[in-house]
């Protein structure tokens, strides 16, 4: 029994059980707040445990606003932390509220002056703890029993895989991701070193340049292209060749979504999938003949390379407005448009080449209002999304002196432009963020534009991100050896897909498209 003296040291050991549990990010379970729970009452008056987990309540309290809007550690979250300089992580701390500076802040030194002052209770009833473990421990031995492991190894995995106490799970997570993590980098370096491997049969194309123009956070029923009520894509709306409604991307994220739109997905399974990165866009045009250039106002992301820019370096010449920083010092005062220049200097040299021209845009990332070259264009009384719909303006006028540029040259063209990801409301629909939980961040805009003077077609269509790359090549006259929709038919006789599956933040694990939460555009 507790003594009565006792109950407030217990009840304040409950609360640090569930405070924990929240701000590392995880789901609140009985397991994983009792298992704190019983570790504080029966370790933490022992001097060694005092300081561990002080210093782990430390770290929850640090990782509590990545934790908030990210979750638990997973690939997402390593690669953020590994190709982050100050600079970007001080932009991303000046999007969070005022509540997110002090609230680690203060944890952190609340949980310092607690574990160095406060008298942890005693417990000594070992039938109560054993009972208690046992509930704990239920799941892990069902697992076991159920996976029936061959070995020590697989057994203590399984039994750790499936064990609720979040320090374990913290630590397993953010070991877990890293491994996989660094993995794939080495992949993908090894997959750098090779060139197309899809056979090619044919090669025809029937334009001089053709131009792919990626977005950055763009959902699309934020687009009077799509419907939005304030009309902040006018010229995608009325000069578009084909506005696509119904495109869904791979991924909510840039690094996990662009390498699936455009190079060939190898599905390992019903649940897991790998960027084929050498079978890119770009290498794909390299051997079809196509002079390729890669234009990019989203630079090289810290120290180590994204997948992006590998994929990239394909490309037989390349701009980039950012020396090696994504998002820091060097950004301030980098706008799309600073892409336009190079743009119109490619297409003033001569050459019997066609061309393949990717032009990779910051866009609407956040933070919003710093996106914008110009004033915000439009009040929804609300600042952020104000800024997010004039981004989008701001976009579709880029988009308009691309095909000015073009115009220039008198030489025909065709262009498409989408974006990587989408985005989900957030802070009482005052913000919009990265979510995988919502089909908004999967759905995008995807708009043509032709230098033939031909109808505007609206296709109403869903289709899969995954293996577009397929049908950017027939777009562009390239014939592969493979049997897709997007390589068989033309662009309006595509047949819209069911059972679409999309990727999450947990690894590479897909998730079924349709049975994600809606998240409707409250503007």
């Amino acid at each position: 029994m507790i003594k009565k003296e006792n109950i407030l040291s217990h009840g304040v050991c409950l609360c640090l059980s569930i405070l924990l549990v929240y701000l590392l990010g995880y789901e609140q379970r009985f397991d994983r707040i009792f298992l704190t729970y019983f570790s504080l009452t029966f370790l933490a008056r022992l001097t060694f445990f005092r300081i561990f987990f002080c210093i782990w309540f430390v770290i929850a309290a640090i990782y509590f606003p990545i934790g908030f809007y990210y979750g638990p550690p997973n690939v997402a979250v390593i690669s953020a932390i590994a190709e982050t300089d100050f600079d970007e992580m001080t932009e991303f701390c000046s999007q969070l509220s005022v509540y997110f500076y002090f609230a680690p802040l203060i944890l952190a030194l609340i949980f310092i002056i607690l574990f160095k002052r406060f008298s942890f209770p005693k417990t000594n009833n070992f039938y109560l703890l054993i009972f208690v473990l046992g509930l704990c421990f239920y799941r892990p031995i069902k697992a076991v029993i159920k996976h029936n492991p061959n070995s020590f190894n697989t057994i203590s995995t399984t039994l750790l895989n499936n064990l609720k106490y979040p320090i374990f799970e913290f630590s397993l997570s953010f070991y877990d991701s890293a491994k996989l993590y660094f993995q794939e980098k080495q992949e993908q370096l090894k997959q750098i070193e090779q060139t197309n491997t899809i056979p090619i049969l044919s090669i025809n194309p029937q334009k001089k340049n053709y131009i792919i123009i990626i977005g950055e956070s763009v959902r699309k029923d934020y687009m009077s292209a799509y419907g939005f009520k304030l009309d902040n894509t006018p010229f995608a709306r009325t000069q578009a060749s084909i506005i696509w409604d119904g495109l869904i991307t791979p991924a909510p994220n840039t690094q996990s979504s662009i390498p699936h739109l455009i190079s060939q997905s190898i599905f390992l399974d019903d649940k897991k999938v790998n960027a084929q990165l050498n079978n890119n866009i770009v290498s794909i045009a390299n051997e079809a003949g196509f002079e390729t250039y890669w234009l990019s106002n989203q630079g090289k992301l810290g120290t180590i390379e994204i997948t992006v820019p590998r994929i990239a370096s394909y490309a037989q010449h390349s701009f980039y407005t950012k020396k090696g920083e994504y998002n820091g010092k060097s950004s301030r005062g980098k706008h799309d448009t600073l892409l336009l220049p190079e743009l119109d200097n490619i297409l003033s040299t001569e050459n019997s080449k066609p061309k393949l021209i990717v032009m990779h845009l910051i866009g609407s990332h956040s933070n919003f209002c710093k996106r914008l070259e110009f004033n915000v264009q439009f009040d929804l009384n609300n600042k952020n999304i104000s800024c997010y719909v004039s981004s989008i303006k701001e976009t579709d006028d880029l988009i308009a002196q691309t095909i000015s540029i073009l115009k220039k040259y008198n030489q025909d063209y065709s262009v498409v432009y989408f974006a990587d990801h989408g985005l989900a409301h957030a802070d009482q629909h005052n913000d919009l963020r990265h979510n995988s939980e919502y089909q908004d961040s999967y759905r995008v805009p995807f708009i043509f534009f032709d230098s033939d003077k031909t109808p505007q077609q609206k296709i109403n269509k869903q289709v899969s991100g995954f293996q577009l790359v397929y049908l950017l090549s027939n777009w562009m006259g390239i014939k592969l050896d493979v049997n897709h929709n997007y390589m068989e038919n033309e662009l309006s006789q595509i047949p819209e897909q069911q059972n679409i599956k999309v990727k999450g933040w947990d690894n590479n694990k897909l998730y079924q498209f349709d049975k994600l939460k809606k998240d409707p555009n409250p503007y």
